[in-house]
């Protein structure tokens, strides 16, 4: 497996499958660190790798669960690998103009959005409009999706931004879109194999930054709005070869328009951490799925749930986190080593503060959310919070979505 140490815990549930796991973090440059040397180490059956050129000929699949490395993939099925990854449709993802204008293209519907090059112009625009998403093309370690409410309340963020870019400031390009009122924001949160999408699968209601509430069902019998988006989509994803986690999020209006804002060409994160119990022969679906070929997914349970790990600590500072070791397989973590048997969360010096997940699945969702609750309760760490008050936003999305005529 080849990652940038945020899906490491997809190793290690493939690990329980598998004879033996690979798991290798790009970490060389001028003047490499530590941090993303150690990443991964000591985690349950996964061997940590440096390189995996020099044991090429013994890997019998690659997985990428992330994006960055499309002509790698491409690369590796040339010299007759089996490849599980999303190829080139990456760019789906990481390119954004040329996103939406592929949607558009497939007649999907796309809110209003600017491109706007240089951090003065951008000044200017949100000035003149209010209630504006900010994003950026491929490198989100500049900065994260943020929403400018108000010039006044969002300046500071701007200041920030502008002190990072440096002398790149004036060039660099931001998309900036336009908020969709009104809407319940749903996703497919499935695997796609050649455009081809499993009999059943899950789709779900994100909370921001904070959980994920998900129902496992039929394909056939998801929301009206999902299956839309999917079938416009199959033939670019078949023309990618794209075998991987797929999800359109998409702000589904009162009248049923599925507004896709923000295509997620990966491994999501919500809801992977969940997905890898929820999906109990993930190796079975990934083996098989990167010859073509669509494994139907076995579930754990009908509903997951899903809270997140937060801590702004863990921006430039070692998180070390505490929890029993018979709830293990609940929490995931990202960018995890184990030292001396503690688990720690390596810094990675970007805003980022969402460094895991506690997981949980069961029958209905009362159940579900209240089982997550439980477990997210005995996770420890210092500047560590888990917002398990969320899931009564996401269940009050999830009746707004059932008042629109779509059930979860």
């Amino acid at each position: 497996m080849i990652d940038n140490g945020l899906f490491a815990e997809v190793a290690v549930t493939l690990a329980k499958s598998f004879g033996r796991v690979y798991y290798y973090v790009p970490w060389e440059n001028a003047y490499p660190k530590s941090t993303q040397l150690m990443m991964g180490q000591g985690l349950e059956g996964v061997e940590k790798v440096d390189s995996f050129w020099d044991i090429i000929d013994k890997i019998d699949l690659f997985v990428f669960p992330d994006i960055y490395y499309g002509s790698l993939q491409v690369y590796l099925e040339k010299q007759g690998k089996r490849v599980w990854g999303s190829r080139m449709g990456e760019e789906l993802e990481l390119f954004r103009e040329f996103s939406k204008e592929t949607l558009k293209d497939a007649g999907i519907d796309v809110g209003p959005y600017k491109v706007i090059t240089g951090i003065d112009a951008l000044r200017e625009y949100l000035q003149k409009h209010d209630n504006q998403y900010v994003k950026i093309s491929r490198t989100r370690g500049d900065f994260e999706t943020f929403k400018s409410e108000s010039y006044d309340l969002s300046e500071p963020k701007l200041d920030e931004i502008e002190q990072k870019l440096g002398a790149r400031k004036t060039v660099t390009e931001f998309i900036v879109e336009e908020t969709i009122d009104n809407a319940v924001e749903i996703g497919y949160d499935g695997f796609t194999i050649d455009g081809q999408f499993p009999p059943h699968a899950m789709s779900g209601v994100e909370i921001k930054d904070k959980g994920y509430i998900g129902h496992f069902k039929a394909y056939n019998e998801m929301a009206a709005p999902i299956l839309e988006v999917n079938d416009k989509l199959a033939a670019i994803l078949q023309r990618y070869k794209y075998r991987n986690f797929w999800a359109a999020e998409a702000r589904v209006t009162k009248d049923g328009t599925p507004w896709v804002i923000d295509p997620c060409a990966r491994f999501g994160s919500p809801p992977s951490e969940l997905l890898l119990n929820v999906y109990t022969n993930l190796a079975d679906i990934m083996w098989h799925g990167a010859s073509g070929e669509v494994v139907d997914p076995e579930p754990a349970g009908e509903w997951g749930a899903e809270v997140m790990i937060v801590s702004s600590w863990a921006n430039l500072n070692w998180q070390a986190i505490d929890f029993p070791k018979e709830i293990r397989d609940a929490v995931k973590l990202h960018f995890p080593v184990v030292i001396d048997g503690r688990y720690y969360i390596t810094p990675q010096g970007f805003d980022l503060p969402c460094v895991g997940a506690v997981v949980a699945f069961g029958d209905t969702m009362e159940q579900t959310i209240k089982r997550v609750q439980n477990l997210a309760s005995k996770v420890r760490g210092y500047y560590l919070d888990i917002p398990v008050d969320c899931f009564d936003t996401g269940i009050e999305e999830i009746k707004k979505l059932k008042k629109f005529g779509f059930d979860l």
